[in-house]
């Protein structure tokens, strides 16, 4: 995975041939995975990926179901968007934990 400040850090960067990808959910604020190592960005973000490899991206976000998918691009920027579905609540009550004690 690599990641990049700026196109012109992006364009010096000689060891693959790269392309763009943003990655989007409908949740602002979720983290991107690449390729099972987490990375610094959220959505909505733009990342480099090698250009005709399978590139496994995971989003993330807490009280959500993660989404994953492989992605593969030939052009170079691609477009990856996802909703995440909530995590349904549960109530629990009337189960008091009495093995602690103060």
């Amino acid at each position: 995975m690599a990641m990049f400040k700026t196109l012109r850090e992006l364009l010096k960067h000689p060891k693959k041939d790269l392309c763009m990808c943003m990655v989007v959910s409908e949740q602002e604020g979720a983290e991107i995975w690449m390729n099972g190592e987490q990375t610094a960005v959220v959505t909505p973000r733009l990342v480099a990926i090698p250009k005709n490899e399978d590139v496994k991206i995971q989003v993330r976000m807490i009280g959500h179901e993660p989404h994953e998918a492989l992605v593969r691009s030939s052009h170079n920027l691609s477009y990856y968007y996802c909703n995440l579905e909530r995590i349904p609540l549960r109530l629990v009550r009337d189960e008091i934990d009495y093995c602690a004690t103060v």
